[in-house]
């Protein structure tokens, strides 16, 4: 019998099924993948058994959308999902989306092929067949990604593969969690193994508790300060959390600053929730709580109090992955915030109710200002043309209850969302990846099946989403998601910081800022088409209700994904 002959008849197990087998055993319930010549092995495990033996296995047409789909999933479930890429170029497609993972602390599991490394040996052992194969490896292929991920490694014995995957998944969901790497050359995948339905061995460790000591001394600063504040973006990462902060801020009226936020960390309509922005509220505050945020305010710009006392926590303060990063801090506590704001809610127990009481008064002044800047710019967006982007937020906020997800690219402006459901929130990582939006809403999908996925994507992020293979996924997975593209024809922050740098610049003197149109631009609502979606181009604000609410019903009733193409000003 020659080689192409026992490939053909193969009937033994090899390590893919093991993976696949393994996976199941862990709780994974999807198996995303964009394959390449190091597959057939899994390809061949799944055709034998099918999804009894591993989880269901979905073809995602581009890496970015594969990864983003497992980071849309994490953030809903709590849990991964596992991603296979083909060698070293899958893995390199797929960066950009690693890095908004990464730096979200979002949870998966990530696995590559590796190039064979065997030049002679039989076609069934999976020795190199193809020309690409010598040009494909590397030297070190997981060294373009080692910066961005918790753990790497390459599966070199069989025998190995219960223990590496559960090592892997352990990894990716303990202390602070993100995501891991394990590539698997063509050789070692082809290889006998018999699959395993053993527990796993090792759990995922638990919440990170803080120092009593320091919660303590953090309730005498707070107590101490005639006007604290928080400032968070990742709190609402955790519901249970959110709503430990919801209290704290409540009982001691302290008001909170969400800044920049990648999870809904407060409610608009909580009344400790004061604003977006930490500037001009940062002037007056004489003791800040940093909270689960690795950018507080912008040092060249937001102005401190010159006596203020600085708090950070979150399970890293210091945030140690980020090469520089200088906010004071007179106590740095590493702690998960679910663990820790009820500990220092009770340590604040003895605070003088006159004082909380007038700080009261005062945040309700200060909370009342902003809402009503906030009104005033809702008013003028009414009628506006083009839509502004206040009264597309503004109209988007009213279809959102607890049965509503927001993913959130660039899209619509939290405060005039009006966003106040913890979990139902989700905005992009701070990396700024573009093109997480497309594939994180079919993520959330497939984690809440039932609900309304609303993904408001900025037309410039749009493009970096690879809208054909998103749109591909929607209609071959049954993924139904309310696509909203925030059309401004351009990219809004790279004007918007073209300006800010250069307020008298020549750049500003003509129509359009170089480098940042995107002009003429496409027929959006004509993507979608080709995918089997319903499509719509959107100019009036007067029509906008109505688009919205047709959009809503085709999602909900006809399970029919839905993009509508909303040309708004650059205004925002």
């Amino acid at each position: 019998m020659n080689d192409n002959t026992a490939i053909g008849a193969a009937t033994t197990t090899n390590v893919g099924h093991a993976i696949l087998a393994r996976m199941r055993a862990a709780g994974i319930e999807y198996f995303l993948a964009n394959a390449g010549t190091d597959f057939p092995p899994i390809i061949e495990a799944i055709a034998q058994s099918g999804d009894d033996d591993g989880p269901q296995a979905l073809v995602i047409p581009h890496e970015n959308v594969a990864v983003s789909m497992a980071h849309g999933y994490a953030m809903v479930k709590g849990k991964p999902l596992a991603v296979m890429l083909h060698v070293n170029v899958g893995t390199s497609n797929a960066i950009c989306a690693l890095t908004n993972a990464y730096r979200t602390n979002v949870p998966l599991l990530l696995m590559a092929g590796r190039t064979p490394w065997s030049e002679h040996g039989g076609l069934s052992s999976g020795t190199r067949s193809r020309h690409i194969h010598w040009a494909q490896e590397m030297f070190d292929q997981a060294g373009m990604l080692r910066e961005l991920v918790k753990w790497d490694y390459e599966l070199r014995s069989p025998a190995e593969v219960d223990n590496v995957i559960d090592r892997a998944l352990t990894i990716s969901q303990s202390d602070i969690p993100g995501p891991v790497y394990m590539s698997i050359p063509r050789e070692v995948l082809a290889a006998p193994a018999v699959p395993s339905s053993a527990p796993r061995r090792s759990a995922p460790t638990g919440l990170a508790h803080p120092d009593p000591n320091q919660i303590a001394q953090a309730a005498e600063i707070l107590m101490a300060a005639e006007n604290p504040l928080i400032i968070t973006a990742d709190v609402g990462k955790s519901v249970a959390a959110a709503g430990h902060l919801a209290d704290l801020a409540e009982r001691h009226a302290i008001p909170v600053i969400t800044h920049v936020p990648r999870y809904l960390c407060m409610g608009n309509d909580h009344a400790m929730h004061l604003d977006y922005e930490p500037s001009p509220h940062l002037a007056d505050a004489d003791a800040v709580l940093v909270l689960d945020c690795d950018v507080p305010w912008i040092p060249a710009t937001d102005p401190v109090h010159p006596d203020a006392t600085v708090i950070h926590l979150a399970p890293d303060p210091l945030f140690s992955r980020y090469p520089i990063r200088s906010f004071p801090a007179v106590l740095s506590i590493a702690a998960d915030a679910e663990a820790a704001l009820p500990l220092l809610d009770q340590a604040m127990a003895g605070v003088d109710a006159g004082a909380v009481s007038a700080r009261r008064g005062r945040v309700a002044a200060a909370r009342g200002k902003v809402r009503d800047k906030w009104q005033g710019v809702r008013d003028k967006a009414r009628t506006a043309q083009p839509i502004h982007p206040a009264w597309l937020a503004q109209c988007v906020g009213e279809l959102l209850d607890d049965r509503a997800i927001l993913v959130n690219e660039m899209g619509v402006v939290p405060q005039h969302a009006g966003i106040n459901h913890p979990g139902r929130y989700y905005g992009p990582s701070p990396a700024g990846g573009l093109g997480w939006g497309l594939g994180a809403a079919l993520g959330a999908k497939l984690a809440a099946p039932d609900d309304l996925i609303i993904a408001a994507i900025g037309d410039g992020s749009y493009f970096f989403g690879n809208p054909m293979a998103a749109h591909y996924c929607a209609r071959a997975y049954d993924l139904p998601v309310l696509f909203i593209i925030v059309n401004n024809h351009g990219w809004g922050a790279v004007r918007r910081a073209t300006k800010a740098m250069y307020p008298d610049g020549k750049a500003l003197t003509g129509n359009d800022i170089p480098l940042s149109r995107i002009d003429p631009a496409p027929d959006y609502e004509m993507i979608i088409e080709s995918c089997g979606g319903y499509g719509e181009r959107v100019t009036d604000p007067d029509a906008l209700p109505d688009a919205l609410a047709r959009a809503v019903k085709m999602v909900r009733e006809e399970r029919r994904q839905v993009l509508l193409n909303v040309v708004v000003s650059e205004v925002v």
